[in-house]
């Protein structure tokens, strides 16, 4: 097995409490059985704000957030979560322990990172001072040193994709026709929240307002955490292209990427727009299924 990771994820510890945008709301969240199980003959103060907090159905067990009840109500008074207090991590259900780490699995390689959904990992792919992604890897034969270093093309042409370098290279394209058809196809998905339709919304009405400023912010601005975001978008879905065309993913990745630089010159704070896309489109199976099959359509 060869393991690879993007620099960052061995950087990655969870702010808790720090956190200004906790990844402990707005989901679903499915609790493994042998956990679900633990939950529910648990004893105590926690065991019954678990049962409390838990929903069952014919699908198995939920930690289920809504409007009425955004936030996870396991989170005490700080922020801090009542399980971890208690039990430590491993009291955590799988989805919990886990998250934002995320794995991916193709023949012998096992592709890491942590998900784009949560603060500190764009915090730390901002802070990182290469202006594109950068890997580590692992592997069982020790045939790649502690120091080998690869590129997203070199990701690629282990799976036996030697492509076009300036494919993995983002370059902003704002332009009125193509920022219109990418907001037509947004307002699609399904939204994790109002304020995702109330902005989209935002956008259509003035695009050339919206060209304008994103022309103005790449002038301004250092746009490079947008190739970076751009390249990450690439790596996590590189095990569609099973299903996908290259070509189609491509789209995703770049459209994403479009859009989190739009919302950025038009409301600032890229490192929330990032996050928000995140949570919106790749955290959602639907919305990712709706937009890849929507570009695998224009091929």
């Amino acid at each position: 097995m060869i393991s690879i990771y993007p620099t960052i994820y061995h950087e990655f510890q969870c702010k808790a409490d720090r956190c200004e945008n906790t990844c402990c709301q707005l989901w679903t969240i499915d609790i493994d059985e042998p956990t679900a199980e633990r939950y529910h003959t648990m004893t105590g103060p926690l065991g019954k704000s678990l049962r409390q907090a838990i929903t069952v159905d014919e699908e198995g067990s939920h930690f289920v957030f809504s409007k009425e009840q955004p936030m996870c109500p396991l989170l005490n008074e700080k922020g801090l979560c009542k399980v971890v207090l208690e039990l430590g991590e491993e009291g955590l259900c799988d989805t919990c322990h886990m998250h934002p780490r995320f794995y991916k699995y193709i023949e012998d390689l096992e592709l890491c990172g942590v998900g784009l959904s949560c603060e500190e990992s764009v915090e730390l792919l901002a802070k990182d001072n290469n202006r594109e992604l950068v890997f580590t890897i692992e592997d069982d034969d020790n045939e790649f040193g502690p120091d080998e270093r690869l590129k997203l093309e070199n990701v690629f042409q282990l799976l036996a994709f030697d492509l076009e370098p300036a494919l993995f290279q983002y370059i902003p394209s704002p332009s009125g026709k193509y920022y219109k058809q990418l907001l037509d196809i947004y307002k699609i998905t399904e939204p994790i929240d109002e304020a995702w339709t109330t902005q989209v919304n935002a956008l259509s009405k003035d695009i050339d307002q919206v060209v304008t400023s994103v022309k103005s912010y790449v002038h301004q601005q250092d746009i490079s955490i947008f190739n970076k975001v751009y390249q990450y978008i690439l790596y996590r879905q590189i095990d569609m292209l099973a299903d996908y065309s290259l070509e189609a993913i491509i789209g995703y990745a770049k459209d994403g990427t479009e859009y989190m630089l739009m919302t950025s010159a038009i409301e600032g704070n890229p490192l929330k727009q990032i996050a928000r896309w995140s949570q919106q489109i790749e955290y959602d199976e639907d919305n990712v299924e709706l937009l890849l099959q929507h570009y695998e359509t224009l091929q």
